[in-house]
């Protein structure tokens, strides 16, 4: 199949770039024809969220040479977020190419993306099935800053201006997701499929871990991710039980922690590269995720599952549903944070009892071969429709 797969990269790399590598990788070591269109927020200034933002002329022209020169069958976006903008879903409309995005976040009807605002879930610019923009606007939602909240809104109301989104269709990465974007009126259920994200099983190149040891927390060092709870809870817990924790965040914050639980069982490893944190995940009891955000499809969580190391979560949002389904059953899964002391007491007992036994089964749809034949019956059902 002929391909072009559309990304925009952020100024800080995230999550988001990985599964577009990832999914170009997949389609190309598969034997599609592929073609990538990226841009880089690196070199959007003022002028460009201004007047490029909304409708990209040079996207415009770009995509329909590519489509003509290619002769492109579909059109897959991940990010066209800022330099790309809408106008990529135009330009395949006007040269008669279907379209699919993934809907890596809730960017399309949450200004920040995250449904959240102050630390707590916020879905008050979606209550009654409309998208709204006054909330956003009033708070501030894009960066606490009313100027910039109002820059990326204009990007929006052009896309329904423009009718961007008419003939899309879209990847939502779980049930949850799709349920929520439907309710929203972004898109009908008819309109919106059901892939998640998945990852390459980690290569490891070290010997055999004879016994894991130790407990992980594994991504970014903020509020929102639940840090704090983690560390809280670990106060209880007799030295013996050992923490560590991957990852960097803002800086004051970082400091003030390592302030807050100087403990000989806590240890702050900073930012790890990739093939030394997936180290530690191997050698590890098992990882911690008590995010507060709904999230998307956390890597971290396959990962971890991948390697054959359990995942204590929260059951909330997306991270305590896809925990759940790798496990099939939620019995796994804190009901609350405060319960987290406990488990890990018990940890070795429940081990052996079988609580954490993994789903192989459920666990492959976030692998490769599955996730790509997923992938190519989406691309199929866009070109039948």
């Amino acid at each position: 199949m002929r391909i072009l797969v559309v990304h925009n990269y952020y100024k800080i790399p995230g999550g988001e770039d990985s599964v577009f590598e990832n999914e170009v990788r997949l389609l190309k070591d598969r034997g599609n024809e592929v073609t990538e269109y990226t841009r880089h927020n690196r070199d959007m200034g003022i002028k460009e969220l201004i007047f490029e933002a909304p409708f990209s002329r040079k996207t415009y022209r770009d995509i329909r040479q590519i489509i003509r020169e290619k002769n492109i069958e579909i059109v897959h976006v991940h990010n066209d977020r800022f330099l790309i903008s809408p106008s990529v879903f135009a330009a395949a409309r006007d040269d008669g190419v279907p379209v699919v995005k993934t809907l890596h976040n809730f960017r399309l009807i949450c200004i920040n993306a995250m449904l959240t605002r102050g630390g707590k879930v916020c879905r008050e610019c979606i209550e009654d099935g409309t998208v709204h923009i006054l909330p956003a606007l009033k708070y501030g939602c894009f960066r606490k800053s009313r100027i910039l909240t109002y820059l990326n809104l204009r990007i929006n109301r052009a896309a329904v201006k423009n009718r961007a989104y008419d003939g899309v269709k879209f990847i939502a990465l779980t049930d949850f997701n799709r349920d929520i974007f439907v309710r929203s009126g972004l898109c009908t259920e008819e309109d919106i499929y059901l892939k998640p994200n998945f990852t390459f099983k980690p290569e490891i190149t070290a010997d055999t871990v004879e016994e894991k040891q130790d407990f992980l927390y594994l991504g970014r060092i903020d509020p929102l991710k639940g840090i704090e709870d983690i560390l809280n809870e670990w106060t209880k817990l007799p030295e013996s039980f050992v923490l560590k924790i991957a990852g960097s965040g803002e800086e004051g914050y970082e400091k003030e922690l390592k302030q807050r639980f100087d403990r000989k069982n806590i240890l702050f490893l900073g930012k790890l590269s990739h093939d030394t944190a997936m180290e530690e995940l191997r050698a590890s009891k098992a990882m911690l995720f008590t995010s507060r955000l709904y999230e998307g499809v956390p890597m971290t969580i396959i990962e971890s599952f991948s390697l054959g190391t359990p995942v204590i979560g929260l059951d909330f949002g997306n991270g305590g549903s896809i925990i759940s389904s790798i496990y099939s059953r939620k019995e796994p899964l804190l009901k609350d944070i405060h319960e987290l002391s406990e488990r890990i007491e018990s940890f070795d007992e429940d081990l052996k009892k079988g609580l954490y036994e993994i789903n192989e089964g459920n666990l492959a749809s976030f692998l490769p071969d599955r996730n790509y034949n997923m992938l190519m019956e989406i691309y199929e059902k866009c070109l039948r429709s």
